[in-house]
C-alpha cells in the first residue's frame, strides 16, 4: 500500500487532500498539523469529496513522529519560516522516497544549500509545486514558442503579492524557454517594504524586472488591488492572457498578426491537480514540476535580489527575507 503524507494542512494542504482523494491509485494517506483546528477544516474539505474505495485509510495526526516509518510521497505544505525545521525532522525520524515543497521554499540563502546536501545524502527525489509547468495551457504555449528567439513576458496587476508569488511566473518563463540561467533588477521595486496578509511576513510591490538567457520579463505589482493581467510575446506569436477569466488573445506571425480571441481553462485549482502529481511519481518516477535542483537556481538570486532590496531601505545586512 503506497502511503501519501501531507505536512500542514491550512489553505494549500487541505486543497492537496482533496486533490488526493480522488486518486485512481490505491493510497494510504496521513495528515500532519499540530493545531486541531487546521486538521478538522483539513477533514472537513476531504469529507466534501465523493467517497473513493481507492482510499484504504486517512489519519490525521499532531506530530511527525506519528506517521509510519517509510512514507512514499510527502507534500511538505507548511510556511516557509518552518520548512526546513519539519524537513529535518521529516529525514530524521521516517524514511522518505518521494517530496514535493510548496513554495516560496526557504528564507535565507543557507538553507537552501543545507537542502540540497540533506536531499543528496539521503537519495530522496524532490520537486517544487510551480504548477503551471503542469497545465496543458503552458504545454501547448511551450511548444508554439518553441522556434522563437526571444521572448517578452510581462506580468502585472495589483496588490497580488509579489514576493510571494513572483517566482511561480519566473519559473513559468524558466520553462517556456528551457534555461535557469536567470538575471534580476530590483531598481524599480517601491521604496517601502509592506505588511503582509500574513502575519510575520512581508511583501513587496513595485517593479521587478530580469532576464532568462537573452528572454526579458518585468513584472509589476501595484499597491493597491487590481486583475492581473499576462503578455507574452516573441518574433512568432503575442499572446495576452487573462489565466482568471480563461480568455485568451492570440496574433501570429503566420496569419499576419491577425487577432484571435480564444475561451479555454487555463487555472486548475490544487484540488484537481494533486492526484495526477502522485500518480505519475508512483507509476512513472517523474514529475512535470521543477526538481528542486531547479527550483533552487532561481529561488537563490530570488531571495539575495529581495535581500539587497531590503538592505538599500532598512541599511541592514539582512539574511533572512520573511516571505511565504
Amino acid at each position: 500500500m503506497k502511503k501519501i503524507v501531507i505536512i500542514g494542512a491550512g489553505q494549500i494542504g487541505s486543497r492537496h487532500l482533496q486533490g488526493l482523494a480522488n486518486s485512481k491509485l490505491e493510497i494510504s494517506i496521513e495528515v500532519v498539523d499540530p493545531f486541531e483546528n487546521s486538521r478538522v477544516i483539513a477533514k472537513q474539505r476531504y469529507e466534501e469529496i465523493i467517497n473513493n474505495s481507492n482510499i484504504k485509510s486517512i489519519d490525521f495526526y499532531e506530530s511527525i513522529s506519528q506517521l509510519s516509518d517509510e512514507l512514499d510521497v510527502v507534500i511538505v505544505s507548511t510556511g516557509s519560516n518552518v520548512r526546513t525545521k519539519v524537513v529535518n525532522e521529516l529525514v530524521k525520524l521516517k524514511k522518505i522516497n518521494n517530496l514535493i515543497l510548496e513554495k516560496v521554499l526557504f528564507q535565507t540563502i543557507e538553507e537552501y544549500y543545507a537542502m540540497e546536501e540533506l536531499l543528496d545524502k539521503n537519495n530522496i527525489k524532490c520537486w517544487v509545486n510551480h504548477f503551471r509547468r503542469v497545465l496543458p495551457f503552458y504545454k501547448k504555449l511551450k511548444e508554439q514558442l518553441s522556434n522563437s528567439k526571444q521572448i517578452s513576458y510581462m506580468y502585472q496587476g495589483g496588490n497580488w503579492g509579489l514576493g510571494c508569488n513572483a517566482l511561480h511566473f519566473i519559473d513559468n518563463l524558466a520553462y517556456l524557454v528551457g534555461s535557469t540561467n536567470l538575471e534580476l533588477t530590483n531598481n524599480f521595486l517601491d521604496k517601502k517594504i509592506y505588511d503582509s496578509k500574513r502575519e510575520g511576513f512581508i511583501e513587496f510591490n513595485g517593479l521587478l524586472a530580469g532576464k532568462i538567457d537573452n528572454h526579458v520579463f518585468t513584472l509589476y505589482s501595484n499597491a493597491e488591488y487590481t486583475p492581473g493581467y499576462l503578455t507574452i510575446s516573441s518574433d512568432e506569436l503575442i499572446v495576452k492572457i487573462d489565466e482568471t477569466q480563461g480568455i485568451v488573445k492570440i496574433s501570429k506571425k503566420e496569419n499576419e498578426w491577425k487577432e484571435e480571441i480564444i475561451e479555454e481553462k487555463i487555472l486548475y485549482f490544487q484540488s484537481e491537480l494533486s492526484d495526477i502529481l502522485i500518480e505519475n511519481i508512483l507509476n512513472n518516477h517523474i514529475c512535470d514540476l521543477p526538481t528542486y535542483k531547479q527550483a533552487m537556481e532561481l529561488h537563490i538570486p530570488f531571495i539575495e535580489s529581495l535581500l539587497n532590496h531590503m538592505n538599500k531601505i532598512n541599511g541592514k545586512d539582512n539574511k533572512l527575507c520573511p516571505i511565504t
